[in-house]
């Protein structure tokens, strides 16, 4: 007798389940090559420093080699043919309209660059740029360049011609480029007298034919050689290693999506179950054994997972590829990279999909051996026990006790046990959250009883019945809802936290440094403040003063002195300018504990006629400068003070910005005062450091973001899949509502209402748990530094609820369609 395999549901209706293993394995599959792709391009960056070196040669230099005004020589090792120092310094060039940071390269001797354009550099004021660096500075051959008075060797412009255009070196698609390439000729005019010789570190060749390694192990004493092959790979593995916190926060998104996606695949694989517990039932009335109940079920999760695995893992390098294709025509690549195929990221994410889809499984599966075949001759299944069970009593302890830790996680770290207070907080985030997904069953009626009687007012009928519908089946619901909570509760943890971040960070840097740019100098032109005003990006420069004092202390205090609306112009705290009066010096109060000062004290400070100056100490916040009025500080130095500038920078983004950074405005001020009429100046620019720490917390919340919308992606999937069996399980009450007079309009409402409801719960819970662990987070993280200033974005809130319900209706749409062409006629055949 032939055995027949046995299918318990046709592998369309697991569709669903197979986009949502797809997604996710795509998703592992993109974060794989996302890490091949790093490396590769780390590799490439270590690579390229020492191109054409097979050696790498050490030595440890004297103080009487460190200031050599002349090049040392090349050290002593058998076996190499051409040694030439590693050149590993940066420096600034500008072209007519354009300027960039680039690394300079030496050239091993005798050797020629290959070169796309021009001729290599055959005399002192000559160089050869490669191909990435002439892009970024829009010159061709023959262009004029310059490196600025500031880093160039001489201390004054330095002025070069562009003689040649080099092709980038192997792998520079994956990084790496932008170099200035020198050579013997232009060497000492571009690094100074010594050529570069004083790194201490100098590369090598070997004749055809010789071992590297072999010519290493014969150095002499006091010199250590190394083949260039195993420092680069030492040197990408160092880079690699300080990736590991950001590979570790990928693997946790990676963990979120693929939770997420077993939560969908659990819910898909429990309703198509419960559609067939009569066809169980009828399997375990013709003699089918627990253990072949179970074996069918799970070779369907087997099939389901492996065929969604293969899909996602073949979409995935797919999806990179294309990227890759489109980053090289949009230039940001030079050259169109391959996508690095490797066995991790074929094995991985098949592995991922096949065994998250089997425990996912193992729940319904328990249920289906459960299947008695009595079951087969009833026309419904059996009502499930009520009453609270163990499970959500469980949960609801665990919510409650996870919240108390979270919140008690906090309070440790304002107290200043930061440690303690930080893994407190991890573990109570973890357990609430546990236990919110354990008690959601429960919460799910009557949340949704609410939300669809408030949606009544707006839908009308159709609104009601979808909400009837959600609440009829609260586990369903429930597991639908736990997925889309995941990813809103993530979202608007991550936006919260890094808006509060930012917020907090802000408001130290500004309490510390409340002014963008401070020059100081021993003489200024007439009209300096006007020449700084006039520089692209500066929007308000006041004139100021300084002098030091004595106040008993080891070291002298540097007082600044400006006017209160002067003060008020250019400060991000404004308040500060409230402080000022004659004979009061204001400072923070980490400054005033530097020089054993205490807020209200009265101290005496030299003064211009001889007698002592009483000034009495004012604590502002934590402000790292010493202020006075003109006043005060004309009683104290008189006629003598130095002459300073403070400079506020327009907003990021604003026209009088102009799309530049801080570092590029404050370099224009640094050549500004080079000019003639500044002498011994110095600028001091906290903005830099402001501006820098918002655009990393802005990086990374777009990177989190983004990584997290596809957990939410995935948490839609299961929407549609929710509404779609749901279609199939009520076509008989469908075809009796179309019977009665309901019309396709009016169908296609009911299931767009039940999708925007399902979401809109989800989305409500997630935010608010989002916000709540959001904020208890960062203080958890950050309490112990800063006072955290708690910041809660409402318009990006309002973005993610808006999303989540957009999404959700457009989840309804193909359910929707399927059950407006139901037939009236087909109540009478449900009852058949």
């Amino acid at each position: 007798m032939s055995r027949a395999t046995v299918r318990l549901t046709p592998l369309r209706r697991h569709l669903a389940a197979i986009i949502t293993i797809a997604m996710s394995c795509g998703f592992v599959a993109v974060m794989v090559l996302a890490g091949g792709l790093i490396e590769a391009s780390l590799r490439a960056q270590a690579a390229q420093r020492f191109e054409g070196a097979d050696l790498v040669v050490t030595q440890e230099l004297s103080g009487a080699d460190l200031g050599s005004e002349q090049p040392l020589p090349a050290p002593a090792v058998d076996g190499t043919t051409e040694v030439w120092p590693l050149v590993e310094d940066f420096t600034m060039l500008r072209s007519t309209d354009h300027e960039a940071f680039t690394s300079l390269a030496l050239s091993p001797p005798g050797t020629v660059p290959q070169l796309e354009q021009g001729r290599t550099a055959t005399r002192a004021q000559e160089v050869v740029l490669d191909r990435a660096l002439a892009d970024a500075l829009h010159v061709g051959v023959d262009d004029q360049i310059s490196i600025p008075a500031q880093f160039s060797v001489t201390g004054e412009p330095l002025e070069l011609t562009v003689t040649g255009i080099a092709a980038l070196p192997p792998g520079a698609a994956f990084g790496g480029g932008g170099r200035m390439l020198l050579s013997e000729v232009n060497a000492a005019t571009v690094l100074g007298p010594t050529a570069g010789t004083t790194s201490g570190t100098w590369l090598a060749t070997v004749a055809d034919g010789t071992d590297p390694a072999q010519v290493a192990q014969q150095a002499p004493a006091g010199i250590e050689v190394r083949t260039a092959q195993e420092v680069i790979t030492e040197q990408a593995d160092q880079f690699m290693q300080g990736m590991a916190p950001l590979a570790a926060i990928l693997a946790v998104f990676v963990l979120i999506a693929l939770f997420t996606a077993a939560v969908v695949i659990a819910n898909t694989f429990a309703i198509t179950i419960a559609q067939r517990i009569r066809s169980l039932a009828l399997l375990r009335t013709v003699g089918a054994t627990r253990a072949q109940v179970r074996s069918v079920v799970l070779r369907e999760a087997a099939l389901v997972g492996l065929l969604g695995a293969a899909l996602g893992t073949l979409g995935g390098h797919l999806l990179v590829q294309a990227l890759l294709i489109g980053a090289a025509a949009l230039g940001w690549l030079e050259a169109v990279a391959l996508v690095p195929i490797s066995v991790l990221s074929i094995v991985l994410p098949l592995l991922a999909g096949f065994v998250i889809t089997l425990l996912a499984s193992l729940v319904p599966v328990r249920a289906a051996t459960r299947v008695a075949p009595l079951q087969a001759l009833r026309a419904e299944p059996p009502a499930r026990r009520r009453g609270p069970r163990l499970r959500e009593v469980a949960g609801g302890i665990a919510l409650l006790t996870g919240l108390a830790a979270l919140g008690a996680g906090a309070a440790a770290t304002t107290g200043g046990q930061a440690g303690l207070g930080l893994l407190v907080s991890v573990l109570g985030g973890a357990v609430s959250f546990a236990g919110i997904l354990l008690v959601l069953i429960p919460l799910t009626r009557p949340l949704c009883a609410l939300f669809a009687a408030l949606l009544g007012r707006i839908g009308g009928l159709p609104a009601r019945i979808a909400g009837a519908n959600v609440a009829r089946t609260p586990g369903r619901s429930a597991a639908t809802i736990a997925a889309l909570l995941i990813g809103t509760t993530l979202m608007t943890m991550m936006a919260v936290g890094a808006r509060t971040a930012e917020t907090t960070l802000t408001a130290e840097l500004d309490s510390r440094r409340p002014i963008d740019i401070v020059i100081t100098a021993q003489q200024m032109p007439e009209g300096a403040a006007a020449q700084i005003s006039h520089i692209r990006g500066i929007d308000t420069v006041v004139d100021a003063a300084r002098t030091d004092v004595e106040v008993g202390a080891e070291e002298p205090m540097t007082l600044y002195a400006v006017s209160g609306p002067d003060l008020a112009a250019v400060s991000h705290r404004p308040g500060v300018a409230d402080t000022l009066a004659d004979g009061v010096v204001a400072m923070g109060l980490e400054r005033a504990q530097r020089f054993g000062l205490e807020g209200g004290q009265r101290i005496e400070v030299p003064g211009a006629d001889g007698r002592a100056v009483p000034l009495t100490v004012s604590i502002d916040a934590n402000l790292q400068m010493s202020l006075v009025t003109p006043q005060t500080l004309a009683q104290i130095t008189g006629d003598g003070a130095q002459p300073v500038l403070l400079a506020d920078l327009a907003d990021p983004g604003s026209a009088a910005r102009q799309d530049r950074d801080a570092a590029a405005v404050v370099l224009d001020v640094q050549q500004k005062l080079e000019q003639d009429g500044f002498s011994e100046a110095s600028v001091t620019a906290g903005v830099i450091e402001r501006e820098t720490n918002g655009q990393i917390l802005r990086i990374l919340l777009g990177i989190t973001v983004a990584l997290l919308a596809v957990a939410v992606l995935v948490a839609l999937v299961g929407v549609a899949n929710t509404l779609s069996l749901g279609v199939v399980e009520r076509t008989g009450e469908n075809a009796l509502l179309r019977a009665l007079g309901t019309t396709r309009g009016q169908m296609r409402a009911m299931l767009t209402w039940e999708g925007v409801l399902l979401s809109l719960v989800g989305a409500l819970l997630g935010v608010l748990l989002g916000a709540v662990y959001g904020v208890l987070g960062i203080i958890a993280v950050m309490g112990s530094a800063y006072p955290v200033a708690i910041t809660i974005p409402w318009p990006q809130l309002g973005l993610v609820l808006a999303l989540a319900l957009a999404a959700g209706a457009l989840a309804s749409v193909l359910p929707a369609r399927t059950a407006a062409r139901t037939a009236p006629a087909a109540a009478l055949a449900a009852q058949e």
